[in-house]
């Protein structure tokens, strides 16, 4: 295999790849600047070459693994933006409770240490912190705005705090993190879901979910 030039114009990307590649397979004190020379096919020199530091690599590739992270929900986005521009009030329902059962299972809390070890890797490194919650910070904000649209439709409960409820269940994703494992506080994801539900469906609605 040919060895990557150090002046192409995809190359930083690609060592970044070849970073998001590694921390797949093991923790980020486990990684060398010299594996990711040899995963990404590069001389030493080609990284420090565009990145001045393994820690600034390191917290690089942990932002892009969280917005990576974050668009694999998009497929709800979607699905509710859909919902609400076609007046579909059941596809909006049925999607919300699968949304919550989702973000409940143990294969999504299983996914979300990967949100830990982020943080782990970008707490010394201002910029990345600054750019992880930007991303948060968008993706919170979109959830936000499609709240109060079904809230005017008279979907969801019209005196919820559309920004509390989608801070809150941001947040709660990490307490289900911490609780893992807890036999006093294993909660079953339906529970989890009915429990939202009460709060923020509307009012009047019988529906068993």
């Amino acid at each position: 295999m040919a060895r990557v030039e150090r002046n192409n114009s995809t190359t930083k990307t690609h060592i970044l790849n070849s970073t998001i590649e590694l921390l797949a397979t093991r923790s980020s004190n486990e990684i060398r600047v010299v594996d990711i020379a040899k995963r990404a096919n590069v001389g030493i020199p080609t990284i420090y070459y565009h990145y001045s530091s393994r820690e600034l690599l390191i917290s690089e590739a942990q932002v892009e693994n969280f917005r990576r992270l974050m668009s694999s929900r998009h497929q709800y986005l979607s699905e509710w933006r859909d919902a609400i521009a076609s007046g579909d009030r059941d596809r909006f329902v049925d999607s919300f409770h699968a949304y919550h059962l989702d973000i409940a299972s143990s294969s999504t809390i299983e996914a979300m240490w990967e949100l830990v070890r982020v943080l782990a890797d970008i707490r010394n490194d201002r910029t990345a912190r600054l750019r992880f919650v930007e991303i948060h910070d968008a993706a919170l904000e979109e959830r936000v705005s499609i709240c109060v649209d079904a809230q005017q439709l008279g979907w969801l409960n019209p005196d919820l705090d559309a920004r509390a409820y989608v801070a809150h269940s941001g947040t709660a994703i990490l307490g289900r993190i911490l609780l893992e494992g807890s036999e006093h506080f294993s909660i079953e994801p339906e529970a989890v879901h009915r429990l939202m539900w009460e709060w923020i469906g509307p009012q009047d609605d019988g529906a068993a979910h």
